[in-house]
């Protein structure tokens, strides 16, 4: 998808982080005209200068060497603004990049801050144009729908009343109860069939578009799955290697599962909206995860990768664990 022009970026930032941003400044990183990665601030955090040089370390660690910053709902009169945009600036060079322009987004209008040519870009701003641009147009027939703000993107993964996830505490402890207790047949039989189910489940969640019904003991039996971590590195390992997307049915468990057990599947549909480009969910994610369970260190791992900026494209496929060789018989 491309973008032509700054009218053209106006358009595509929401697509770009998930929502329509507001009092925000948005960095968009480019590396040889090619989009990188897109970081945004509340705009009081950018009048920081801690918060903006993390957000630009972010941008230069995933190769930028271009920024085009937007400021939403700000005002160009506003005293930080320009010392904010100078301090960018200053350390986007010390950083090995440019400054492309900074564009003022207020009011339904656009301009450019970069330019003093009133007949290139009136004081007054241009008119965001309604008609659809083409990367919007593409965007949406590629399923991407910008969300109305990052609270409605947040509540992709709002619990449920916690009267409803308390319901299913006993009837996770039976679960677990049984699992701890063994069952007849081969030894790890319970194991394999709760990930076939889970593995199933996804698949039909991904099929749908959404999550299928779940039953009380659909969910306890799930719970007690995901926390077993070699059900869980199996679902893992399919989800980073794209075989397996699974995000409508973790986004139903991650809201109906209480403490601790939301932890595996807020992180699940965090990794594989990581992998798919979508920082500011996947970021969402990983904090309900740590929130639940402050020990899980799969989260704190996705977490550190979306602060970090790591690009998700130049991380190789996880593999897992080869198992340790046998040892050699001794020679004689």
């Amino acid at each position: 998808m491309r973008v032509h022009g700054p009218a053209a970026l106006v358009q595509a930032v929401p697509y770009l982080i998930g929502f329509h941003p507001a009092r925000s400044l948005v960095l968009v990183g480019l590396h040889d005209g090619r989009l990188v990665v897109t970081a945004r601030l509340d705009l009081e955090l950018g009048n920081g200068d801690d918060d903006l040089a993390h957000a630009l370390r972010v941008l230069l660690n995933g190769g930028v060497t271009e920024v085009v910053a937007l400021v939403y709902d700000g005002d160009a009169d506003d005293g930080w603004m320009p010392r904010t945009l100078v301090r960018l600036g200053d350390l986007a060079e010390q950083g090995g990049a440019g400054i492309l322009d900074v564009l003022l987004v207020n009011s339904g209008r656009w301009r450019s801050m970069c330019c003093d040519d009133d007949a290139c870009c009136p004081p007054e701003g241009r008119p965001i144009d309604e008609q659809t641009s083409e990367f919007a147009a593409a965007a949406t027939f590629a399923g991407v729908v910008p969300h109305a703000d990052r609270d409605a993107l947040s509540a992709i993964l709002e619990p449920a009343a916690p009267a409803s996830r308390a319901t299913l505490a006993p009837l996770i402890a039976a679960a677990a109860d049984l699992r701890a207790g063994g069952s007849t047949g081969p030894p790890g039989r319970t194991e394999r069939a709760v990930k076939r189910a889970l593995f199933a489940a996804a698949r039909a969640s991904d099929a749908r578009g959404q999550c299928a019904e779940l039953t009380p003991a659909d969910l306890a039996r799930f719970a007690v799955g995901l926390a077993i971590l070699a059900v869980r590195d199996s679902l893992w390992m399919a989800v980073d290697a794209g075989r397996l997307d699974g995000r409508p049915l973790w986004a139903d468990l991650a809201r109906r599962l209480p403490c601790p057990y939301d932890a595996a599947p807020s992180f699940l549909f965090g990794w594989r909206s990581w992998r798919s480009g979508n920082g500011a969910l996947a970021g969402i994610a990983a904090r309900r995860a740590i929130e639940s369970d402050p020990g899980y260190s799969a989260a704190d791992l996705l977490l550190a990768a979306v602060n970090g900026g790591v690009d998700p494209r130049r991380l190789p496929t996880l593999r897992p664990p080869r198992p340790p060789r046998p040892p050699r018989p001794p020679r004689r």
